[in-house]
């Protein structure tokens, strides 16, 4: 969710996006927790029927004893829908209370210090047991800085529950031991529009243009520069992820993984056309500028523009409208039909539908003392995802609690089974800080709106850098 630093209001955004409370309401014996761990145990529950579901799913599963039902969850945000977030319990946290009596605790940390304080907590033998992968920035350097513990003794990747997604779980490998545990592979941008500005614009929906296998670069360029008018205070994107988004659309990450080695992809031609594509979209100025706004997006607030006309595409995660009315506002009303979404365009003589990815995933805290409870913690996740009525427990909140339409879900879906086909990792952040930056300024100069570089020069100015970053991090994994 964050290839860059990001603001305040962006983090509150964010936290806000995927429903969790900064500390948990809940209450139990204070004297039975660590310092800095919340009570976890949630308000909300699933509904009489959606609970029969995940009833039925628990006497299917596999029986496992634990000796420890708790498990210390350790993360800036809360996996517990509290009182205080408005967002509904999930199906993989209510099938570890139901089949467990599972509890999660957190402990609280903030966006900034996560790794620092995580680092202190395993030298003080207070580690936690589990800290989440969605970030895709734990592994590989988790892994080499002893931050997590192989997985493999606890979840067993070639079983039947597990198979599924041994690819995307054998690419988080390391010195032969898988160190993250992926449930499933999300989408990490979609490209969100107001159905109404559309049709007031003349434009062709997205969606049918999706349908219609004419949805590309060359028509995402089209509509940019037909759409914008630096007079009316109109611009075609916002938000600070389109850069990203359109980079990784080309099939390539910047910085891959391959056979366990870390790979630069800076000079491939996939990335150069990606990236010409948006130095020809920025000589347009079709991007709200920032720059001028303090480096902010429109409103500082996401989404802002959208429902009033202003802005005609968001690209975004898909926590951007997977919440609550009152924050998926600016995009407009949902429920009305007025919000729809498609995936990140692909150049239109793509071989395949490139689907920017991410994980949902998790890994184990090294010095974790409950790593079994962790375990069957991630069985839940599989569970949740693989069962059709359970999924469909999902759905129906998105429709029900979030003014989704059918239309909606029915993106969602496909979306998620091309990012399963064809899914594109960045892995630039999960190796180090100083290659992460170094690439958030490589993929950005060809669309910064300040003043925008060639991908020639940048590639010029950036390859020895990137290459020294890489191999420098690459060493340490072989030591």
């Amino acid at each position: 969710m964050r290839k860059i630093k990001l603001t305040a209001a962006a983090l509150l955004a964010l936290a806000l996006s995927i429903g969790m409370a900064a500390c948990s309401s809940g209450s139990s014996d204070d004297s039975d927790k660590k310092s800095g761990d919340a009570s976890s145990m949630p308000e909300k529950k699933l509904e009489e029927s959606q609970q029969d579901i995940v009833t039925r799913l628990a006497g299917e599963m596999e029986d496992k004893e634990l000796a420890n039902n708790e498990i210390v969850w350790f993360s800036f945000y809360d996996i517990n829908p509290t009182a205080s977030a408005d967002k509904d319990i999930g199906v993989d946290l209510a099938l570890f209370q139901t089949k467990y009596n599972g509890k999660i605790i957190y402990r609280q940390t903030t966006w900034e210090t996560k790794f620092d304080d995580l680092a202190n907590a395993i030298l003080s033998g207070d580690s936690p047991d589990f800290i989440g992968a969605d970030d895709m920035d734990v592994f590989p350097k988790g892994a080499i800085k002893s931050m997590i513990e192989p997985m493999d003794d606890y979840v067993d990747f070639d079983s039947e529950l597990w198979s599924p997604m041994k690819s995307a779980n054998d690419q988080f490998m390391y010195k032969g031991g898988h160190y993250v545990a992926v449930s499933r592979v999300d989408p990490s941008y979609i490209w969100i529009y107001n159905k109404n500005v559309m049709e007031e614009n003349g434009f062709e929906d997205p969606a049918e243009l999706y349908y219609n296998g004419e949805w590309n670069w060359d028509k995402l360029s089209e509509m940019c520069i037909e759409f914008t008018d630096e007079e009316a205070d109109k611009w075609a994107m916002d938000g600070w992820y389109y850069e990203n988004a359109l980079t990784e659309s080309s099939g390539k990450p910047l910085v891959g993984m391959e056979d366990g080695k870390i790979v630069n992809n800076i000079n491939t031609p996939e990335l150069a056309k990606a990236q010409n594509m948006m130095y020809e979209l920025q000589k347009n100025n079709v991007v709200y500028p920032k720059h001028l706004h303090e480096w902010k997006v429109r409103g500082d607030v996401f989404g802002t523009g959208i429902a009033s006309g202003e802005t005609l595409f968001y690209p975004i995660g898909l926590w951007a409208i997977e919440d609550a009315p009152s924050t998926t506002a600016p995009y407009g009303d949902l429920s009305a039909g007025e919000v729809m979404f498609v995936p990140v365009p692909c150049a239109k003589d793509s071989d395949n539908m490139y689907v920017p990815s991410r994980v949902h995933g998790f890994c184990i805290a090294k010095g974790a003392k409950n790593p079994e409870g962790v375990a069957a913690w991630l069985d839940c996740t599989r569970y949740a995802e693989i069962d059709e009525a359970a999924h469909q427990i999902t759905l129906d909140q998105y429709k029900n609690d979030y003014g989704w339409t059918d239309e909606m879900l029915e993106m969602r879906d496909e979306i998620y089974a091309r990012a399963a086909e064809h899914p594109v990792f960045e892995f630039a952040q999960g190796v180090s800080s100083d290659l992460s930056n170094l690439t958030d300024s490589i993929i950005k100069n060809s669309m910064n709106p300040a003043e925008s570089y060639t991908w020639t020069s940048t590639v010029a100015e950036n390859e020895k850098a990137l290459d020294y970053l890489i191999k420098e991090a690459q060493e340490k994994t072989e030591e």
